[in-house]
């Protein structure tokens, strides 16, 4: 898994062109361009990845159903706990987006975007415009509109799919700037805007990257944790549950993971002496915190997730209690917020003239190779130093049917289960009561 896609680029794509001298109305253009294609597209490229991850980390919670109504004493049992994720095919691509804007000139109700950038004068067919930058982005995204899906539909093409962070694909979006420029001339409003506009306005969108490359994902087929549990029991049939890792760095592609949960699992069968086999009911609360500084330029990935885990199970033993089979079927329930602080990707910084790029010599070789250097406002390079903020939220949930066995060789127990959901997961692990 390569370290320059995981969460990325932040789905700001890579546009390909070659170096140009600074034009800030192209740069704010593309900031806010890269923000929006961020907020469309963020969700749907890093959920298999959040999801799979705090999926499989979510598991591992019972290898039996029993539970004893009463004991003399409290009795205690730790375990390592690992998990085994399987990405699915359909967690490996999305449709991609691109911001658009729908404006019909002969609706009045579609003129309310359009004043918030600019007072509007119908009668003497003028526009007197307030908000600059505002009102060129808005035109961008119009355009984009007509080009995608009104009266000139296929000018501007959207790939059907593209990879999200499991898979793997090269995509684009493509935006010729013959097509820009014609759709904006023959938008009606064109005609109403200044001159001044108009002139900046196609100027802009002649050096605005024609080529965005969609980031490819990292290929991943299988997700894997290892996870400490600690239970204590029983008060009236019932056990407590907690588990917990500190930050621990887990690669590039992850960055710091931390996880902790707490649950309570309840005998139903001591109420029905008789019962030929054990029942009880579980409910575990469990935390999840993801931090990462993504590419050269730092970005920052700050998530926070929260889960409930409902489950009933059943348990029968064999063998004097030696050999258990259990299977269990849970209700879970996702919550996770992330938040992103990012600047413009190098690449991108590097086309629109923020950094400079230069040949140097390879050691040893008549070889040389291109090289993007860091900022240098003295010389006229002085990086995109505005950072942007967006937030993703994903609320899901899901269903899971558990099968497993476990035998127990005096006080150590071994144990292996396969969970079936949206995202499969074998699970096994090694546990000691005393």
């Amino acid at each position: 898994m390569s370290n320059k896609l995981i969460f990325y680029i932040l789905i700001i794509m890579v546009p390909i062109i070659s170096y140009a001298e600074i034009d800030w109305n192209t740069v704010n253009l593309a900031r806010a361009f890269g923000k929006d294609i961020f907020e469309l597209n963020g969700v749907p490229y890093l959920q298999p990845m959040v999801e799979s991850i705090n999926a499989t980390s979510n598991s591992r919670f019972f290898n039996q159903a029993y539970v004893p109504s009463e004991v003399d004493k409290p009795y205690f049992k730790i375990s390592v706990n690992t998990m085994l994720g399987f990405v699915r095919d359909n967690q490996k691509t999305y449709s991609p987006q691109l911001p658009t804007a729908y404006f019909d000139i002969s609706n009045p109700q579609t003129w309310g975007e359009l004043q918030k950038y600019a007072d509007i004068d119908l009668m003497h067919q003028k526009i007197i415009i307030k908000d600059t930058a505002g009102l060129m982005y808005y035109a961008l995204k119009t355009v984009l509109y007509d080009g995608i899906y009104g009266a000139h539909k296929g000018l501007i093409k959207v790939p059907q799919n593209s990879a999200t962070i499991l898979g793997k694909q090269d995509t684009l979006f493509y935006l010729p700037h013959n097509a820009l420029d014609s759709l904006v001339r023959s938008n009606p409003v064109y005609q109403f805007l200044p001159k001044s506009f108009q002139d900046t306005l196609i100027a802009t969108i002649a050096k605005f990257p024609e080529s965005f490359a969609l980031p490819p994902g990292a290929n991943i087929n299988t997700m894997f944790a290892i996870v400490p549990q600690f239970e204590i029991g029983s008060l009236f049939g019932t056990e407590m549950l907690i588990r917990f890792i500190p930050p621990v760095y887990m690669g590039s592609n992850i960055g710091h993971f931390a996880f902790w949960g707490i649950g309570l699992k309840h005998s139903i069968s001591q109420y029905f002496p008789g019962m030929p086999f054990d029942m009880a009911v579980q409910a575990v609360y469990q935390g999840t915190s993801l931090k990462n500084d993504i590419g050269v330029t730092s970005s920052k990935l700050n998530t926070m997730a929260t889960f409930w885990d409902f489950n009933l199970q059943i348990g029968k033993s064999y063998l004097d209690d030696k050999l258990n089979f259990y299977s269990g079927f849970s209700f879970e329930s996702i919550n996770i917020n992330s938040d992103f602080t990012f600047t413009l990707p190098i690449a991108l910084q590097w086309q629109l003239g923020l950094i400079e790029g230069k040949y140097v010599p390879v050691p040893n070789s008549k070889d040389s190779v291109f090289v993007l250097m860091p900022p240098d406002p003295a010389r006229g390079f002085p990086g995109d130093s505005v950072k942007q903020t967006s937030n993703i939220r994903i609320n899901d949930f899901n269903f899971k049917w558990v099968i497993g066995a476990s035998y127990q060789i005096g006080p150590i127990a071994v144990f292996l289960d396969y969970n079936v959901s949206k995202f499969n997961i074998f699970t096994g692990g090694i546990e000691v009561s005393f």
